[in-house]
């Protein structure tokens, strides 16, 4: 279950403004969920360039190009 969540206002007044900003939530069950204030700033999410390289990682010699990737990822959706 991904269903979005708000913060209950009485929560907000509690937590400092700023540790709003610094709020980690878990899902632990369908039915509930874990909010951890956290002590710093989570890093900036990277952006599309710092994955340039990932696949290498994963493939010796070439990379494949991008429809033979799509083909290996669509022949696993049946597995």
């Amino acid at each position: 279950m991904n269903a979005p969540a708000t913060i209950p206002a009485s929560l907000l007044k509690w937590l400092k403004p700023e540790a709003v900003n610094h709020l980690r939530c878990s899902q632990l069950s369908d039915h509930e969920f874990r909010v951890e204030i956290m002590d710093e700033m989570p890093a900036a999410v990277p952006g599309p360039v710092a994955m340039i390289g990932y696949a290498r990682q994963f493939h010796e010699g070439a990379v494949p190009g991008t429809d033979e990737a799509m083909r290996e990822l669509r022949a696993g959706d049946d597995d």
